[in-house]
Parts: C-alpha cells; structure tokens; sequence
C-alpha cells in the first residue's frame, strides 16, 4: 500500500507494488536459503505435494508469484486511496470556494 500513496495513477502503483514486494521476498528468500537451508524444506513440501523430490524451485516461483499479486493489489488499494482523497479534497475546495463567492 506505501508504494501506491506515492504515485498518483494507479498503473505505476500496481507496478510499483508488485516489483517492491517481488524484490523484497526474492532477497529474503535467498537469505533464508543460503542461511537456514529453507531449500530443503520447501524440496520435503513440494515432495508431498508432487510425489518426488526436487520440485522445491517450483513452491519457490509459486510464492514469488503471490508476492507479486499482493503487492500489486496492495499498490493498487494504496493508489486508489490517494486518488479517491484527492478528489475528496478538491469537492471540498470547490465547495468552500462557492460558498466565499456567494
């Protein structure tokens, strides 16, 4: 949502949204397996799910992949919102406006 409030039209807010959110969890993935060997656990999830071993960089793009739709729609949400205050806010300056002229 924080990379949606900074933009003004809601594409570059989904964009920007999901490329934040999609860098953020590919670094801290990558830590977590160079670190805590999250490989192997994803690899045993994956060996449940698909029947054998080695199709842990599949749960590894899945979760990439939702990241990346949170963040957009996060983008999107904090987009929108801003795009709905400021329109908000110029009812209101066109309200008062009227009001001093009459």
């Amino acid at each position: 949502m924080v990379a949606g409030i900074f933009n003004k039209k809601m594409k570059r807010g989904i964009y920007s949204g999901a490329l934040g959110v999609t860098i953020v969890w590919l670094i801290y993935m990558t830590f977590a397996i160079i670190t805590r060997n999250a490989y192997a656990n994803l690899d045993q999830f994956a060996g449940l799910i698909f029947g054998e071993l080695g199709y842990g960089w599949i749960l590894f793009i899945i979760i990439l992949l939702f990241g990346t739709l949170f963040g957009a729609l996060g983008g999107a949400i904090g987009s929108g919102l801003m795009i709905f205050i400021d329109i908000k806010r110029m009812d209101q300056v066109d309200n008062t406006q009227t009001r001093e002229e009459k």
